[in-house]
Parts: C-alpha cells; structure tokens; sequence
C-alpha cells in the first residue's frame, strides 16, 4: 500500500469513527504507531481538522472535511492564480 493509499484508508477510518487509539489504528493499517503519527502530522499540516475523542475513542474530524488527491494541469492553475 502506497503513501496516499494509507492516508485514504486513515480518512476513511477517522470518517467512520473506528480508528481506535494510535496502537489500534497501526494494527488496523498494518503499519507502526509512529507512521500512524507521522500520516496524522501530514494531515494536519494539509488542513486536516483531526483531533483525538476520548469519549469515541477514535481520532475525529473536528468539522466536514473531504480528501482529494488529484493532479491539476499547469494551465488551470496559471488560470486560477491569475484569477486572484
């Protein structure tokens, strides 16, 4: 599984409140407490609301957030800088 294939499967698993703990959530990606980190940091830092819940004990979303992944073309985005 690839870096954005995880980070899809994390915002999947935060969406439906069943991340669990740091611990839990590395075993439900099959990866390390420390790369569940470093992806939750990754988000953070893109605009990711994500917060830990303590009653859900499951990492949240703080308000409704989607997770793109795309590529946009150099055309479009000259356009839309040049919009500004």
């Amino acid at each position: 599984m690839n870096f954005i294939e995880k980070i899809e499967r994390l915002d999947l698993k935060i969406r439906e409140g069943s991340t669990g703990n740091a611990a839990q959530l590395a075993k439900k990606l099959g990866t390390s407490k420390r790369s569940v980190f470093n992806y939750l940091k990754w988000m953070k830092d893109n605009g990711a609301p994500i917060t830990y819940s303590r009653i859900r004990k499951s990492y949240i979303y703080e308000h409704d957030v989607e997770f793109v992944a795309t590529f946009v073309s150099s055309t479009l985005r000259q356009e839309t800088e040049q919009e500004k």
